[in-house]
């Protein structure tokens, strides 16, 4: 990875997200901009600048897009940590934690009005054609993320999910958005639809290897590492691949131990450790292939752009192969 490439992007980013978020209640503001003080990835404004570099894009515009979907993604952590109850996130108290779930809620609101705000600046000066194409990419993302995360809620009150569903649920409410970052860089780019295609392919598989790795990350890393409370998918009954494929697997005893802590808030860390690493025994390998399959994939739709900028293109193949072996 060119650490200077991606740290130009990340402070560009950075900087056009701290202009954006404005208000005349300061405490909305401090609330709406909290969990960007807390650091995190930009990979999706990441993907989307690269993506349109690689077309020989414009980079402010591609700056301003990158900087709208990653404060719609803000907006969607902030209420998918009200529903899920964590009390931290990049290692901070959680929105609504620090200020209260009423103000958390308008934070969020405020959020999802100023991507827009972000998309439309980024579009001045496009025909309308390529504007309206921009706008439904991004309206169909936020549509399929609801989704994504109405599937995630009902399956933690179902005994059992299917792989497929699963997987549907995670393109939904995450690999969408990584295609949506991929797909405007094309956009804005003034790609062609084959090459916005081929971006958007890229997008979702890497959006899809992406969860699955954060998946295991529930299990296998440290809480300072992961930034939120271990264990936290298990107690909250989250339906992930592991668990699927660990109640496929398990049986006697160790299913007894999965029932129990599955879904249970009162769980002592004790149990939840249990079956943890019952679940790894079953499923860790099984969702490591599973989210390199998808990984290669991403790597082979970039096959079918031509590369205008070589950097751009070494970025994309990098992150794929770091959305695999990261450890928070």
């Amino acid at each position: 990875m060119n650490e200077r490439y991606v740290n130009e992007v990340i402070e560009q980013v950075n900087k056009t997200i701290r202009a954006y978020i404005s208000c005349a209640v300061s405490k909305l503001c401090d609330a709406s901009y909290h969990l960007f003080t807390g650091g995190g990835k930009r990979l999706r404004p990441l993907i989307l600048v690269a993506s349109s570099d690689l077309l020989g894009g414009d980079r402010e515009r591609a700056i301003k897009a990158g900087s709208a979907v990653e404060i719609l993604h803000n907006f969607t952590l902030v209420h998918d940590d009200i529903m899920d109850n964590d009390t931290l996130r990049r290692g901070l108290p959680t929105v609504h934690v620090k200020y209260g779930v009423p103000m958390a809620i308008l934070a969020g609101d405020l959020l999802h009005a100023i991507s827009f705000k972000a998309l439309n600046d980024a579009l001045q000066g496009m025909d309308s054609k390529r504007v309206t194409w921009a706008f439904d990419l991004f309206v169909r993302g936020i549509i399929t993320i609801s989704e994504g995360q109405a599937m995630d809620m009902e399956f933690e009150e179902r005994e059992t999910v299917r792989e497929d569903e699963y997987l549907d649920m995670i393109y939904r409410k995450t690999a969408a958005l990584f295609m949506v970052s991929a797909g405007l860089g094309g956009v804005v780019a003034g790609g062609s639809e084959d090459e916005v295609s081929a971006l958007m392919d890229y997008g979702r598989n890497l959006g899809l290897a992406f969860q699955i790795v954060d998946d295991i990350l529930g299990l296998i890393a440290d809480e300072k590492e992961l930034g939120k409370p271990v264990f936290s998918d298990i107690r909250e009954g989250k339906k992930t691949i592991l668990v699927i494929k660990a109640f496929e697997r398990a049986s006697g005893e160790e299913l007894k131990v999965l029932k129990s802590a599955l879904g249970n808030r009162n769980a002592s860390r004790e149990e939840l450790s249990r079956a943890a690493e019952i679940i790894k025994a079953h499923s860790l390998d099984y969702a490591y292939s599973l989210a390199n399959s998808y990984k290669e994939e991403a790597v082979n739709a970039l096959d079918r752009v031509k590369s205008r900028n070589d950097l751009a293109k070494k970025t994309l193949l990098d992150l794929a192969e770091l959305t695999v072996v990261r450890r928070k």
